[in-house]
């Protein structure tokens, strides 16, 4: 049975299904206008600040702001694969955005099945380049974890209104510079890094986003060692440094036996920073992540 297609509305139109003459594509997905929220100042919509805050560290004006969320489409999508027809192209290209709910990016087996890259939540985008490459495609596949609101802004808005806003034009550029440098990164490390060195740089990389707020690593100053709790399991972590799930619970524990860092259950105490990153960029010590452990340890039953 051929389903209707489906089609979208703006933010400031009023409220009504965007599927209106047919049922919903499957059971538990649907999507819908959120209506403006009238008589708020711009400051207070809540979308404006998701906006400002997946734009850092560049800071595009409050008009700017208004403008792409005035022009964005929301749409819902309930607990399972990703499945909106026509992927970032239908039907208007755009960057999409996760409102609300938490999403898992990553790649579908060639046996079937989901291998999860990492996770992301409310302000982080779940795709900036696909609509912008010559066959359109979603780059990552992706599973909602829980119900979700996506937010899509239209290509066209969006550089529309870069054009007069130079500082969303710089958030543009940032944004697409970053996705070609993490994908760079991971496949430096996967090609040139031992595992241990890999899940250093992980695990580095990861404190490092939580504490974008403080200034990264340089931020933490006198504060205690900091955690990280595993979102995903272990197969996955394994799967995002290119290795088995046993050669990584090798690694962690190697990490653990040396006093870098402690494991309590899901959650990763980083007990030692400097230590860490010596395992993560040996070269730059003149070393390789083996002589970084053991000099490490050895330290260690010094003190």
């Amino acid at each position: 049975m051929q389903t209707s297609p489906l089609t979208w509305t703006r933010q400031d139109a009023p409220a009504r299904p965007l599927l209106a003459d047919g049922p919903l594509p499957s059971p538990g997905r649907e999507a819908w206008a959120v209506p403006d929220l009238a008589g708020l100042p711009v400051r207070a919509h809540p979308d404006i600040a998701l906006l400002r805050r997946a734009f850092a560290p560049a800071r595009p004006s409050e008009a700017t702001l208004e403008r792409l969320r005035t022009h964005s489409l929301v749409v819902r999508h309930g607990i399972g694969n990703l499945d909106l027809p026509g992927g970032p192209v239908h039907p208007v290209p755009a960057w999409w955005l996760l409102r609300r709910g938490r999403m898992s990016l990553g790649w579908l087996a060639e046996q079937g099945g989901f291998v999860e890259k990492h996770m992301i939540g409310p302000g982080e985008w779940l795709d900036v380049a696909g609509a912008l490459s010559e066959s359109p495609a979603w780059v990552d596949a992706a599973q909602c974890r829980t119900p979700v609101e996506l937010l899509a802004i239209p290509l066209r808005t969006l550089f529309d209104a870069a054009a007069q806003d130079p500082e969303l034009m710089r958030a543009v550029s940032q944004q697409l510079a970053s996705r070609v440098r993490t994908l760079s990164d991971t496949l430096h490390d996967v090609v040139t890094a031992d595992v241990p060195a890999r899940l250093a740089r992980w695990l580095l990389r990861r404190v490092e986003g939580a504490l974008d707020g403080l200034g990264g690593l340089g931020g933490l100053g006198g504060m205690a060692a900091p955690k990280l709790v595993l979102t995903e399991l272990k197969q996955a972590i394994a799967a995002q440094l290119g290795t088995t799930s046993e050669t990584f619970s090798r690694a962690l524990r190697r990490l653990a036996d040396a006093g870098i860092v402690k494991v309590q259950g899901y959650e990763l105490t980083l007990l030692d920073l400097p230590a860490l990153q010596a395992i993560a960029y040996p070269a730059q010590r003149g070393g390789s992540a083996r002589q970084s452990f053991a000099g490490t340890r050895g330290q260690r039953l010094a003190g």
